[in-house]
């Protein structure tokens, strides 16, 4: 099996249950339990459960973005390659960095395989908003302001992969 960074540094306590990396906790979750959750929601408001599901997103992203950067003494284009090493090695999909534009606070990354488009099935619109939550953290702690993202491809649309494009407000 490859080496695994972020599997590798897990730490497990089995006292409280709580595993880590890096002093945070994480949990181990199938995509599908992510998605019916998201899909419940959407039932009632398709609009509620993409915000929810992108602000969710959006802390978690931000603050590993910040505690990741600070604890590896990590320049913006480390954190950005260490995020999306993360993502991949956490298995959300194989990311990839499309574009970054400092000068203009634009972020562009793609996402191949993304787990939850790939529980999700088909859909019209684009359904990753966990993942262009994190990405859109993530921008706001390199460009130090406050950004939004959107999926302009998904798996779940039939695109070959997810591309997030990701900018300041």
């Amino acid at each position: 099996m490859p080496a695994n960074s972020i599997l590798d540094a897990l730490t497990y306590d089995p006292a409280s249950g709580a595993l880590n990396y890096s002093d945070v906790r994480y949990i181990l979750i199938r995509p599908e339990t992510v998605v019916g959750l998201q899909k419940a929601i959407e039932e009632t408001d398709r609009e509620l459960a993409k915000d929810a599901f992108f602000n969710g997103g959006f802390t978690g992203g931000q603050l590993s973005a910040q505690k990741y950067r600070e604890l590896h003494q990590l320049d913006d284009k480390q954190i950005i390659a260490f995020m999306m090493e993360m993502g991949t090695e956490i298995g959300w999909g194989h990311f990839e960095l499309q574009r970054f534009d400092f000068e203009n606070n634009k972020l562009e990354i793609i996402v191949n395989q993304s787990a939850f488009a790939e529980a999700y099935g088909r859909s019209s619109s684009g359904v990753c908003h966990l993942i262009n939550g994190v990405m859109s953290g993530l921008a706001s702690v390199i460009f130090n302001t406050e950004c939004d993202g959107s999926e302009v491809r998904c798996l779940a649309k039939g695109d070959a992969h997810c591309l997030f494009q990701i900018s300041e407000i």
